[in-house]
């Protein structure tokens, strides 16, 4: 059986937000129940509650032993990037070197309003936060000096632990997005691509246009890795989770059909069928994201870990 890894996301609480103690409480199990990894969304201004990433981030490393933690994705750029590469620098400390960052844009240009940071080249302003986290993380006395960031002379310590399973020895940088920029970033500067809400089709389509984008970058054997952010519902059947799902799907309106193209629901078997069609196309890293209220959040965490994630951990 293929190696899959299946993680959960954090955040997107359009349904309500768990208390602090349920959430804790969660992450003491997580490993236990067989989930490999905890993703947090970032969003400033949302309609629904969002949990600062960094602070969340802080407790789910002090409750958690083994697995990844990281955001998915950090909006790198309302935020200097001196300040991200030393809050996480010490995240990865505190975690004992368990730290991954998802980088992006965002789609809220509101956000960029709010912070007083102009939307026009956030493109760019993207590239060269991704470049001067890499720098200070590897270098004692860094200076950088570009068109939107200039300093000379920054020791950050502690520095996160050196990562030789990545093309460039820092913390993994992994990049999200769907536009063609954002697949072009990925293939000259990330160590994976955070896929959001794609169907199987869709997702292998962005990973044939990274593979051609990194040869052109002279990254034909780069290690780019790739992951897929999914929401899911677990139930007894389809109709059941269709139904739990009803207030996401009034929501969306007219993209209620497009919303279920691109996510996972029903049995434990429906889910681990819809993700083998991600597996056949290469993908082997899942992050889902349940679509519960507060009172049933954490049985659908448990039920991601047991149902799901421990089928792929399973001695053959």
């Amino acid at each position: 059986m293929k190696q899959v890894k299946v993680g959960v996301g954090f955040g997107l609480w359009r349904l309500g937000m768990p208390s602090a103690e349920t959430i804790a409480r969660v992450a003491e199990r997580a490993e236990h129940w067989g989930i490999d990894s905890f993703w947090l969304s970032d969003h400033l201004l949302a309609p629904s509650p969002e949990l600062d990433v960094v602070a969340t981030l802080a407790l789910l490393a002090s409750r958690t032993s083994r697995m990844k933690l990281g955001p998915s994705v950090l909006l790198l750029n309302l935020r200097h990037p001196l300040l991200t590469a030393k809050a996480f620098a010490s995240l990865d400390y505190l975690s004992g070197a368990r730290m991954v960052m998802a980088v992006g844009t965002g789609a809220n240009l509101a956000d960029y309003a709010a912070c007083g940071i102009p939307a026009e080249g956030r493109g760019r302003r993207l590239e060269e936060g991704i470049q001067v986290l890499r720098t200070v993380w590897r270098e004692k006395n860094a200076s950088f000096h570009g068109k939107f960031f200039n300093f000379d002379n920054v020791t950050l310590e502690p520095r996160p632990a050196p990562r030789p399973n990545n093309d460039f020895g820092t913390m993994d940088i992994w990049i999200g997005g769907r536009s063609e920029a954002a697949l072009r970033r990925t293939a000259r500067m990330g160590d994976g691509f955070f896929a959001s809400f794609q169907t199987p089709e869709e997702f292998a389509r962005s990973m044939s246009a990274i593979r051609t984008y990194a040869a052109e970058y002279g990254r034909t054997n780069g290690r780019i890795e790739s992951g897929l952010i999914v929401l899911c519902r677990i139930a007894g059947s389809q109709k059941s989770a269709l139904g739990a799902m009803e207030p996401m799907l009034k929501a969306a309106g007219r993209g209620a059909e497009q919303f279920l193209e691109r996510a996972v629901y029903g049995s434990a078997d429906d889910i681990l069928k819809r993700l083998s069609e991600y597996i056949a196309h290469g993908l082997d890293k899942f992050v889902l994201w349940p679509v519960a209220s507060p009172e049933d959040w954490a049985s659908q965490v448990e039920l991601v870990g047991r149902e799901v994630a421990s089928h792929f951990i399973r001695p053959s």
